[in-house]
């Protein structure tokens, strides 16, 4: 690449909004920019941010948008801004494009973008499932825009890649083999670092003998917090599991808090939504983190846990191949029926390595293979590939 030239990453979604594939494009575009590349972002102004901004060496251009879908979905508004930013964006010299996810609008307009300027774009997907609200009414509306937009997209003849093996997978569901994987990440030692050192076990009373396990995530029906909370249930009414003694902590906000704060039994704690740095606390402090989960392109959760030395008990889901390849690493979940999530915690506790060696298993592991810098590797021949 040239000295004045640009790789572009296109987001949807990206900071100061908080999820995953957030955290994912700064940590690309942080490790691809410490390789000596000018990188440049272009995401959805979701949350009324500075139109034009630099972080860390970055430049972030912001489009204006509509927030759909409660702000998970956001819409181009194309205004006199709208289309300023994308002339700003023209006059660069662009010669790579990375696009994540794709089925947003922004990734279309990426990939007509990308076209338009000779470059033949990477699109980088980071999920395994469809997209859900819930909702069996207005699910299968979103199924087919969904079908809709990969369509088009795949009209432009982009290079395919899945965030984990499960997201690779799920591409076949439109027809379409992946090239490869360029993998989440995390940056382990900063992770840690940043904990609060907020002590839950203390303050919600939970002895140093019992068995903590931890989930994080936004509180919706896809993320099984209450088939969880149903398999606390049964765990409490077999106090043989444990020794008796566990207690599962829940991380997060969303729809489904209030009936998880109804149903959930003594044995179960609600924390509501944390911070990173209490949530690094509580992975530090918890014995291993459970997420029975129906759909994670490459769970961020579990690599932020196994960062910590913390094992996942998780079903099948993206990262949990890479993450824990057998049961040294950690335990997994043959489905999200309670039943099976409760003999899945049940397994982890009673495992012959035992939890503590689980933990030191996982976290070598991710401190090994799952850093920035590799990601950054992956991303980069991917790029030559598609040349």
């Amino acid at each position: 690449m040239g000295d004045n030239s640009y790789i572009c990453i296109f987001s949807a979604l990206f900071e100061p909004h908080v999820g995953g594939v957030e955290a994912y494009t700064k940590g690309l575009a942080t490790a691809l920019a410490k390789k000596g590349n000018k990188v440049i972002v272009v995401t959805m102004n979701t949350e009324s941010a500075s139109s034009e901004d630099v972080i860390d060496s970055i430049k972030i251009l912001r489009l204006p948008c509509y927030n759909l879908l409660k702000g998970r979905y956001p819409f181009p508004k194309m205004n006199a801004d709208y289309r300023k930013a994308w002339k700003t964006l023209e006059s660069l010299n662009i010669e790579r494009v990375i696009i994540n996810t794709r089925f947003y609008p922004l990734s279309i307009e990426a990939a007509r973008f990308a076209s338009n300027a000779g470059v033949r774009p990477i699109v980088i997907e980071h999920g395994s499932a469809y997209l859900t609200l819930g909702n069996h009414v207005i699910d299968p509306f979103i199924h087919r825009v969904e079908n809709i937009l990969i369509n088009r997209i795949k009209k432009y003849d982009p290079c395919f890649y899945g965030v984990s093996k499960k997201a690779s997978e799920w591409l076949s569901q439109f027809e379409i083999t992946a090239e490869g994987e360029i993998h989440n990440a995390i940056d382990h030692v900063q992770f840690r670092s940043k904990s609060s050192g907020r002590n839950f076990r203390e303050e919600f009373g939970i002895g140093s003998d019992s068995v903590l396990i931890s989930f994080a995530g936004r509180l919706v029906p896809e993320k099984g917090v209450l088939e969880l909370i149903e398999a606390a249930r049964l765990l409490e009414e077999n106090p043989a599991v444990c020794g008796g003694k566990l207690t599962i902590a829940i991380a997060g906000t969303g729809p489904l808090f209030s009936k998880s704060e109804k149903i959930k039994p003594d044995n179960t704690i609600l924390l509501g939504g944390l911070s990173r740095e209490d949530l690094a606390s509580l992975m530090l402090q918890s014995d291993a983190c459970c997420l029975p989960s129906r759909s994670e392109g490459f769970s961020t959760v579990l690599l932020e846990a196994a960062a910590c030395g913390t094992p996942p008990i998780a079903t099948d889901v993206g990262g949990m191949q890479e993450i824990a390849p057998n049961n040294q690493f950690g335990i997994l979940i043959s489905s999200m029926r309670p039943m099976d999530i409760a003999n899945g915690i049940q397994a982890a506790c009673c495992s012959e390595i035992g939890l503590k060696q689980m933990g030191k298993n996982v976290k070598t592991r991710v401190e090994n293979k799952f850093t920035w810098s590799e990601t950054a590797k992956e991303a980069i021949s991917a790029m030559e590939h598609a040349k």
